[in-house]
């Protein structure tokens, strides 16, 4: 689905991918890095445009593009599979720095909590993506089980959005002090 407005930040915008980004969103999933903690990519930029129309259309389906304060790309992180008030977040590639990162998952999350109603978060992270299971550790989460998906070993993750929220609180205020220093 499409949402029409900005989710604006300090660091990160976050705005509804459209068909323009299909090339930029196929070469970040190819991108070496990320191939190996993403789910399968497309197999060619046209294949990328056509989830992009399907994405685009499905209801309870949000992907969004992350750009940094210039305004360039940098990922993509989205919201779906969203059944009465659980959503799964995930889909996420950023390649900025680590506080562009947080700031993105922070806007997400109030997203899912202000425009959707959301109150619980489903994420599905695959064993081998070490950086992403740590953070989840130190927001104080911790996978409720193990599961295959797209082949691979994964955790799945479920949190009330609240205390998501406030688990964010301590990245919240670096954000804060980091854009008094205008980075």
């Amino acid at each position: 689905m499409i949402y029409p407005e900005l989710l604006q930040g300090k660091f990160v915008t976050l705005r509804s991918i459209s068909l323009e980004d299909a090339e930029f969103s196929y070469n970040l999933r190819k991108d070496p890095r990320f191939v190996s903690i993403m789910g399968q990519a497309a197999a060619t930029v046209e294949d990328q445009k056509r989830f992009i129309e399907w994405q685009i259309k499905e209801p309870g389906d949000y992907y969004f593009v992350v750009l940094n304060k210039l305004g360039k790309r940098i990922g993509l992180i989205g919201v779906y599979s969203i059944e009465d008030t659980s959503g799964e977040t995930g889909r996420e590639i950023i390649d900025g720095a680590p506080y562009e990162t947080m700031e993105a998952e922070i806007l997400l999350c109030d997203f899912c909590i202000n425009e959707l109603h959301l109150k619980t978060k489903i994420g599905v992270i695959y064993k081998n993506n070490k950086k992403q299971i740590e953070l989840q550790k130190k927001l104080g989460l911790e996978p409720v089980e193990e599961i295959v998906r797209s082949g691979i070993p994964a955790y799945k993750y479920k949190v009330d959005f609240v205390t998501l929220q406030k688990n964010y609180s301590r990245a919240r205020k670096m954000i804060e002090k980091l854009a008094l220093k205008d980075l």
